[in-house]
């Protein structure tokens, strides 16, 4: 599947003085050091080198060559991709550390790197990546992997068993700054050992089911960059480097910028080890991807009709459906561009208004409970959404793992005026906003959201202010990073779902009183500890479905979130009529970042968009709806 699905289960400006010049971004610059331990390791085809597979079977090794493989045969290599990845260039291009919770961050550790193996998202079985084999031991502690003696980092040097064991340890070193990266990694795993040049073996600290899924994706870098680094120093000196990685692209060093809002490039390696193999069949076709920035909206728009990139995702239902159509723009109308929605099994995840419990006046239940009452959701969807999108009720919202029985969450002013009386708030005959017993104002001085949001918000603020609470609502853009420091009241924002939950980031007590963890909410709640725990070490996959069920139910209770609204879709965008895709345009469960790994460029169609452009003709227009898997069940 694309980019293998790596499993890494917890991921996800420079100003000078004078002249300005323009920013070139090297490659690790770390001295090198002489790898002496691995000449010293066992390399026999028994151990793990060449020739291996033919002893593996008999040696209780295991591997998967029934691929289900996502990319076209057919697809054509070469040309360029353009994509914008944010409003603003990331603060840095690090695949773990503090700061990397973005959009790109995630992109550029899936192009350049690679874990030990993969998942099918349609089977749930492992796939090869690095590893060719793997190994379970009888008590289900230890899991053992054979590295492919033929992988090669893109400096032209061998993985081996000791690339993986020093990434395990900088990513257990807490001077990286990221609570939920070390402290995960380091409550789960012992330290890994090379057990010969090819073979690493890891032991649990606790038999939990996941963790058969979440070691292997361990993003491997090169220990030859790593032994001289510590997690502080790896942080604050390589902001925008990257070492070698043994993925398919490359950064571009010298056409990456910060300059005009920022560009980023990656290219397609030439000399990728895995070029050949049977699951990168179809997958990254382009020879070059360009990442923009682009933070004002209606410009974004302008440069997309002007050609400047190649596919927008409309985020926006009223644009949908009344801008982004034949009778506003000739380039719909003639099929210079199309519009596609995606329909798809991709997981919803949790979105909404989240509250900060540490803090008054939300570290009260029925505070929270008042203002899920005062959401009107409902009115959004019908009025300002065109019920492009539906309201979610769970922090599993469109899986298996949603319990029905979750406190419904309406718009109703009265009840949430009552709930409100219970923890002391008020308002007087006469007074504009409500009160409690000191006199204190009932006031959220600083309410952010991201830039061109106040359309959404400003009727919620409106039926806030009605029964006398006052808000200020701030447009920032990085809201997000607040609250990741738990510096904010109120914040809208989520997390995206996934077919193998894993709830303790956001839930588990343990992160409640930490920054930069995806517990942002403080939530504390010992049952939903308990269960947590009991899911982790649950290997029966529908006990585990009852599990988290019965912590939805127990959550949504909590009132951390006042859950928001989900597309019933995969992705839905506008791009350029030159693209060619798959028949699963975006994979079982992909989204916006699919087409970068299974979509490529049809010379012919691009040649015949040119000359359509050229005479004023029109194209062929695409259906608008693509639904690839429910069409196969029909």
């Amino acid at each position: 599947m694309y980019f293998r699905f790596v499993l890494f289960l917890l991921l996800l400006l420079i100003n000078s003085c004078g002249e300005k010049k323009k920013k070139v971004y090297t490659q690790f610059d770390t001295v090198e050091v002489v790898n002496q331990l691995d000449s010293k390791l066992d390399d026999s085809a028994k151990n793990g080198g060449v020739g291996f597979e033919k002893y593996a079977e008999k040696l209780g090794w295991v591997t998967n060559n029934n691929l289900n493989l996502s990319g076209d045969p057919n697809a054509i290599k070469g040309d360029t991709i353009t994509i914008v990845a944010g409003d603003v260039f990331p603060p840095n291009f690090r695949g773990f550390g503090k700061d990397t919770r973005t959009q790109l961050n995630s992109l550029l550790e899936g192009l350049v790197y690679e874990s030990l193996v993969g998942l099918d998202v349609e089977t749930f079985k492992q796939e090869p990546i690095l590893a060719t084999h793997w190994k379970v031991s009888d008590d289900s502690l230890t899991f053992s992997y054979r590295i492919d003696p033929r992988a090669k980092f893109s400096d032209g040097k061998e993985v081996t068993a000791k690339d993986v064991v020093a990434s395990f340890k900088i990513l257990t070193d807490e001077g990286h700054a990221d609570p939920n990266v070390y402290t995960w990694w380091n409550e789960k795993f012992e330290v890994p050992v090379a057990e010969s040049k090819y073979i690493v073996s890891v032991k649990c600290k606790k038999k939990e089911w996941r963790l058969l899924y979440s070691f292997p994706g361990i993003v491997v870098y090169p220990s030859y960059y790593l032994e001289k680094i510590t997690g502080s120093s790896y942080i604050d000196k390589y902001q925008f480097e990257m070492m070698p990685g043994t993925g398919p692209y490359i950064l571009d060093t010298r056409e990456t910028t910060q300059e005009n809002n920022g560009l980023v490039v990656l290219n397609r390696r030439k000399d990728y080890w895995a070029v050949d193999h049977e699951r990168n069949t179809g997958l990254n076709n382009f020879d070059r991807i360009e990442f923009i920035f682009i933070a004002d909206e209606t410009q974004m728009v302008e440069r997309f009709f002007a050609g400047d990139y190649d596919l927008y995702a409309v985020s926006r239902a009223q644009w949908w459906n009344q801008k982004f159509v034949a009778s506003e723009y000739d380039e719909i109308e003639n099929g210079y561009t199309q519009r596609k929605k995606f329909i798809n099994f991709k997981p919803t995840g949790v979105g909404g208004i989240a509250f900060n419990t540490a803090e008054p006046p939300f570290d009260k239940i029925n505070t929270r409970k008042a203002f899920s009452h005062l959401w009107n959701i409902d009115h959004l969807i019908d009025k300002l959404f065109f019920h492009e999108y539906v309201r979610t009720n769970s922090w599993f919202p469109r899986s298996q793992y949603e319990n029905s029985n979750n406190p419904k969450q309406y718009y109703d002013p009265e009840i949430a005026i009552e709930l409100l009386k219970k923890d002391g708030w008020s308002r007087k005959d006469g007074d504009k906003w409500m009160t409690n017993s000191t006199g204190e104002i009932f006031e959220i001085k600083e309410f952010f959201v991201y830039p061109n949001w106040d359309r959404i918000f400003n009727p919620f603020i409106e039926d806030l202010e009605q029964i006398g609470i006052k808000v200020n609502l701030v447009e920032i853009q990085n809201p997000f990073e607040k609250a990741m420091k738990k510096k904010f009241k109120i914040y809208y924002g989520g997390w995206t779902g996934s077919l193998l939950p894993s709830p303790e980031g956001m839930l588990h007590s343990k992160f409640a009183d930490e920054i930069d963890v995806t517990n942002i909410t403080s939530m504390s709640n010992k049952k939903i500890d308990t269960l947590i725990d009991e899911y982790n070490q649950c290997w029966d996959a529908n006990k585990r479905i009852e599990i988290l069920k019965e912590l939805d139910y127990i959550a949504a209770n909590e009132y951390h979130w006042i859950f928001g609204w989900a597309a019933p879709y995969g992705y839905r965008c506008i791009h350029w009529n030159k693209f060619s895709m798959p028949e699963n345009s975006l994979g079982y469960s992909g989204d916006w970042r699919s087409p970068i790994a299974l979509w490529w460029i049809d010379p012919e169609r691009k040649a015949e968009l040119e000359l359509a452009q050229k005479n004023n003709a029109k194209m062929i227009i695409q259906p608008e709806i693509v639904d690839y898997y429910n069409s196969l069940e029909k």
